[in-house]
């Protein structure tokens, strides 16, 4: 009998202590809740000044070879990201890679942005001070199964512009960066 109740008193305390647990995890919720959305109605939206222009943003750029049986569209967008300068702050872009073949059948799907050259580059200071200002298709002339793309990044302040030649493989990878 004893074993019983002890058992019995056992799985009461757990499930008390389980309860006020998840109450307690409740409440912290909705507070956390109502500080965050306090917190977002406070932020001001920023003017910020793109690199590229209207024009250019959302317009596909599309390039075929005749040595290769795929099509390639580039299509520069702007970033929900910013970067802050001395002079306000600037969007950044990304640009979307679309491969298709002849017959129309989606070969890959990607979308780029600056970040992804500071994996293959040496000096990731240079990439991050700058803006994705236009992407190019380069053609390579060749059956290889590999795209090559120009990538032109501004530095806002400066307007210097610096060129990184992206290898793609045909899933969409970037395998090399010059």
């Amino acid at each position: 009998m004893k074993k019983q109740f002890s058992i019995l008193s056992l799985a009461v305390s757990l499930l008390a202590c389980g309860t006020s647990e998840k109450s307690k995890d409740e409440t912290t919720q909705s507070v956390t809740a109502v500080a965050t959305d306090s917190v977002a109605t406070d932020v001001k939206p920023q003017n910020c000044l793109s690199v590229v222009e209207g024009d250019k943003l959302g317009k596909a750029d599309v390039y075929q070879e005749s040595a290769k049986n795929i099509k390639v569209s580039l299509t520069l967008a702007q970033d929900a990201s910013t970067m802050p300068t001395s002079d306000g702050c600037y969007y950044n872009n990304s640009v979307e890679v679309l491969a298709t073949k002849k017959s129309g059948s989606q070969l890959f799907k990607h979308t780029l942005v600056k970040d992804d050259l500071t994996l293959f580059t040496k000096n990731d200071e240079a990439v991050q001070k700058s803006i994705l200002q236009k992407a190019t298709y380069k053609p390579t002339f060749n059956g290889q199964k590999y795209i090559t793309l120009t990538l032109s990044l501004a530095e806002p302040g400066t307007k210097k512009v610096t060129d990184y030649i992206v290898y793609m493989n045909y899933y969409g990878e970037i395998v090399k960066v010059k």
